[in-house]
């Protein structure tokens, strides 16, 4: 699980920008993402500099559970305030909250907070739409000089709606030590919309082949509720050979 924290760093520019509220340099910022404590993990926190940025913990919200199944998670949120004009950082660690527990995620904010206090996002380490309860992301191994690339469908309309779109050389944060066609990763973000079920289909293929079969298919079956909460209940195909999260490690 520590290789996701080392990928995110590596590959660490993205998804700015898609894990705030949505507003033009406001003075607080409202962050939220999913959170199960009955699977040992919970989000940890902590700001670079507190006299710079506050960062005040709104809780866990445990969703609509009316049927009461076992093990249903929910939301935690948490207000971010800008308090003196510098720069700092807003750390989140997905992890078991014991000595020597695992850390399966991490997050961390660059911000720059203006002499008014207003809060500008500058960059961001990891990939917080895959926390987003109500997002879907995905992130599959890519090398486009082999001439392969992703294309993904949508078995049906009105439940996801493509977000972010966005290929990263595996070296693009140390340009001096890239290596040429050794490709990167690709993600894709997806914003709930509409409640119901939605299978994401990825084929690895040449555009400009034809009647040739994909050189690999990957599947997402994913459910969104009438929250607009996103879960992911299956993976399939090539997924374990080229997932950068569930699947390759």
């Amino acid at each position: 699980m520590r290789k996701l924290i080392a990928l995110a760093v590596a590959l660490s520019m993205l998804a700015l920008g898609t894990a705030l509220a949505e507003a033009s340099n406001p003075a607080t910022l409202t962050l939220t993402f999913a959170e199960n404590p009955t699977t040992g993990y919970e989000w940890t926190f902590a700001s670079g500099d507190e006299a710079v940025l506050t960062i005040t913990d709104n809780g866990y919200t445990l969703l609509p559970n009316p049927k009461d199944a076992e093990g249903t998670g929910g939301t935690h949120s948490w207000t971010l305030t800008g308090k003196a004009e510098g720069d700092t950082t807003a750390t989140f660690l997905l992890k078991q909250n014991w000595e020597g527990g695992e850390e399966t995620a991490m997050v961390v904010y660059t911000f720059h907070v203006g002499a008014d206090g207003a809060l500008t996002q500058t960059a961001v380490q990891g990939y917080p739409a895959m926390y987003m309860p109500d997002r879907a992301a995905f992130l599959l191994k890519e090398n486009p000089t082999t001439g392969f690339t992703w294309a993904y469908t949508l078995s049906a309309e009105g439940v996801l709606a493509a977000e972010e779109d966005t290929f990263e050389a595996a070296d693009a944060a140390n340009a001096d030590d890239a290596v040429v066609g050794a490709g990167g990763a690709h993600l894709w973000v997806f914003k709930a919309v509409g409640p119901g079920d939605v299978t994401v289909t990825f084929q690895y293929a040449r555009s400009w082949e034809t009647g040739v079969a994909p050189e690999a298919t990957v599947t997402y079956n994913c459910h969104v509720d009438e929250n607009l909460y996103v879960t992911l209940t299956d993976a399939g195909g090539d997924y374990q050979d080229y997932d950068l999260i569930f699947g390759a490690k």
